[in-house]
Order: structure tokens, then sequence, then C-alpha cells
């Protein structure tokens, strides 16, 4: 049983370490709204990946869902990102309002993380390829494979709940105006990622 666990923990990490549009929109959430809205982030994004990891296992493979609608797929994605970059690149913020003690609205960033993992084409083929690995590993039973996918889902979580702590705790160290360029950046590269899935689509 050891062999799923470690297997589960070295796909987990590969995944923490993957820089997308989650990566930066987990940071940014952390600096300006706090740990606790960023761990709800994390979460939203555990969700989600549990829910793909669902859809792979029993449904990918017969409705085509990368061949059929990879494009809507991509529009769809594409047009999210590019909407939350415009967001965070405009959003104002004050020094006085990072405040990790402030009321956190939990719904708000689980919705937040699931739809903006859900609609990433990247995370999709990410998890059909491991689905594919693991289906074909003879040895695995269904416990052997719950096993490995908790492992690995646990993993991700783990990491980005990492990501969020330090970059709460970095922001205490920051000025306003790198909070406030820092945020613009990653507006413009939540935008670029839209861009460039919607182009790539194309």
């Amino acid at each position: 049983m050891l062999e799923p666990i470690l297997s589960g923990i070295t796909f987990g990490l590969i995944l923490a370490i993957m820089l997308g549009p989650v990566f930066f929109a987990l940071l940014q959430t952390s600096l300006h709204e706090g740990f606790k809205a960023g761990a709800y982030l994390a979460f939203g994004v555990f969700l989600s990946d549990t829910a793909l990891i669902g859809a792979c296992y029993f449904f990918a493979a017969q409705l085509n869902l990368l061949e059929e609608n990879h494009i809507l797929m991509a529009f769809l994605g594409g047009s999210l990102l590019i909407i939350f970059g415009i967001v965070n690149f405009f959003k104002k913020i004050k020094l006085k309002e990072i405040d990790d003690n402030k009321k956190t609205v939990h719904a708000k960033f689980v919705l937040q993380g699931f739809f903006l993992n859900i609609f990433n084409p990247a995370v999709l083929l990410f998890w059909l390829g491991v689905v594919g690995i693991v289906t074909i590993k003879d040895h695995y039973t269904k416990l052997h494979t719950i096993v490995f996918f908790s492992s690995l889902l646990l993993t991700v979580l783990a990491t980005d709940l990492l990501k969020s702590f330090v970059s709460h705790k970095i922001k205490k160290i920051l000025q306003e105006n790198v909070i406030i360029w820092l945020n613009r950046t990653v507006g413009l590269a939540l935008m670029a990622f839209g861009l460039h899935m919607i182009i790539k689509a194309l």
C-alpha cells in the first residue's frame, strides 16, 4: 500500500509546482484578503480537482470531452480568466484593507477556486493523463486507486495552503505600492492565460 501513497504524493507535488492561473489567483487572494480567503480558494480548487477526477474516471472516455468540446471549454475558461484578470487589475487596494481578521465570504472564494480550476483545460488534460496511468496498472485494486488519489489530492491541498500561508506572511513586509503592482501583474497574468487559451483553441 506504500507504493500508491508515494505515487500519489509525487503526482501531487508535480501539480503543485505547475505555474498556472490558480497559482497566481491563490497568491493574489492571500495577499489581498488574507490566509483564510486563500484557504477557502484552495478548498474550492480541491473540490474541482475531485470533480474532474470523477468525470475523467467515469465519463471522459464515453463523452470524448476533449475532442468534441475543447473549443467551447477553451472559450468558457479563457473568458473566465480574462474577467478575473480585469477585475484584479483594476481592483483598488488599500493597506488597511489587508486584514486577515475581517469577515470573509466563504462561498465566494470557494466558488472562485472551483470554477477557476475546473475551466482550465490544462488541468483536465493532467487528470486525464493521471487517470490513464492508473487504469493501466493491473495490480491496482479499487482500494489502491482510492489511496492513490486521496494521497494526491491531499498533497495538492496541503501545498496550496502552504502557498497561501507564505503569501499571507510576506504581505506584512510589503509596501502598499508593491502590493498594488503585484495585484496588477496577477491580473495581467490571468488575462494572458485566458487569451492564450482562446487563441490556442482557434
